[in-house]
């Protein structure tokens, strides 16, 4: 599962710790990331995707990124318009590792020829 920033879910401590109910790793989220300022009970998390999702680690509550994709109605940064000129989705992924980048930029090309694919059918673009 990927978050709307490119993110695989899936590899986080925080949904780890959730799905498998081990605190250990919750607690490990907890100590990990921002300096410890989120209790292990505030990383429950079940991913950032859908929208509606009811166990969201706290931090990722106010992120941004997930903020602005939710109002657009996009399911993934890769899938909006605004991808490439996109400072605030950039500036993160900078700060992450390689893979990270090579996703996102891999989703976004499979989008753009989505995109083309469906155009040359004479489909609305989505």
């Amino acid at each position: 599962m990927l978050g709307y920033c490119g993110i695989n879910c899936c590899e986080c401590a925080a949904y780890k710790g959730t799905v498998s109910t081990d605190t250990a790793l919750l607690e490990k989220a907890a100590g990990s990331y921002w300096d410890g300022a989120y209790s292990a009970a505030e990383w429950v998390c079940l991913g950032c995707t859908p929208a509606e999702q009811p166990f969201l680690a706290k931090f990722c509550a106010k992120c941004k990124i997930r903020d602005c994709a939710i109002a657009k109605g996009i399911d993934n940064c890769a899938a909006c318009d605004g991808y490439e000129a996109c400072g605030m989705l950039h500036d993160f992924l900078k700060g992450e590792n390689e893979a990270l980048c090579k996703r996102m930029e891999w989703l976004r090309q499979r989008f753009l020829g989505l995109k083309e694919e469906r155009a040359s059918r004479g489909e609305v673009a989505q």
